[in-house]
């Protein structure tokens, strides 16, 4: 079945920030101009700065990017907030469930040192904080790791901090299908990105995506597929493009990589360092 390339009940979503590094307050509308339209800041620029912190999206904005992707989970206490993992011992240093902390817990964590010194002190966001943080004419990929029935708390965060009314955008993605189904439903207006895994062989070796994901994706009306760029052919690219989806690849961060798909029809392209993703002339 091809639900089953998804990664069980994960939710995605999508969105886009960027500042200089160090900087402790919000971007502002004299944020750098649009300099990489389609480059999607994975996680911020995580190359330069702590990954799913308001330094790795200050500094995305600064590049210019169009879009920031970021990661939620949701305390005990039901706040989101933006980290990858499950546990906060990879950048936070304590290896605890987020679901088992509450926010004064999670505010208490380093989520920088591990990057480097002149990140120390830096703090796990709340989601509403990086909501808060985006310029106009940019957009946010939202990639929610909890479960569905956290669907509700992100909404919470979204009614009094939608970058919408703003001039900013929304986009939102989901590896299990159903899950992306009730979020947009959750969230009118904001296209939804089904995100899969790719199919790999026996002998663990990437294969292409299968053309049926193209009918099963609009199906199910979503506005495209974000899939790994290694498994993604030519031909499935215009498969989707005449069935009138939109195409998020990810993750690039080799520059001559990077400069061929953004010679190519696709929506975005993901990468870790967006500081690389220079546009065709």
């Amino acid at each position: 079945m091809l639900t089953q390339l998804a990664r069980g009940s994960v939710l995605a979503l999508v969105l886009v920030a960027c500042g200089e590094p160090r900087a402790t307050k919000p971007v502002t509308k004299a944020a750098a101009a649009l300099a990489r339209p389609r480059v999607v800041a994975h996680r911020g620029a995580s190359h330069e700065a702590p990954e799913n912190t308001l330094a790795a999206f200050r500094r995305a904005w600064d590049l210019g990017v169009e879009c920031v992707e970021l990661d939620v989970h949701v305390t005990s206490d039901g706040i989101p907030v933006v980290i990858h993992d499950a546990t906060t011992k990879r950048t936070g240093g304590l290896d605890r469930a987020v679901a088992a902390q509450t926010l004064a817990e999670i505010r208490t964590l380093d989520a920088g040192s591990w990057k480097g010194a002149a990140f120390r002190g830096e703090n796990i966001p709340t989601l509403a904080e990086v909501l808060d943080s985006i310029p106009p004419g940019r957009t946010l990929f939202l990639e929610l790791k909890s479960e569905l029935s956290t669907i509700p708390a992100v909404v919470r965060a979204l009614a009094s901090n939608d970058p919408r009314p703003r001039g900013g955008k929304l986009a939102l993605q989901a590896y299990d299908a159903d899950s992306l189904a009730a979020l947009s439903r959750a969230i009118p207006g904001a296209p939804a990105y089904w995100t899969l895994d790719p199919p790999v062989g026996e002998d663990q070796r990437i294969l292409p995506y299968p053309p049926a994901l193209i009918a099963e994706a609009k199906q199910r009306g979503f506005a495209g597929l974000a899939l790994d760029y290694r498994a993604v052919t030519e031909d499935f690219l215009a498969r989707a493009r005449a069935a009138g989806l939109e195409m998020d690849v990810w993750t690039i961060n080799e520059p001559a990589e990077l400069a061929r798909w953004l010679g190519l029809d696709v929506r975005w392209i993901e990468t870790d360092r967006p500081e690389l993703s220079v546009p065709p002339s």
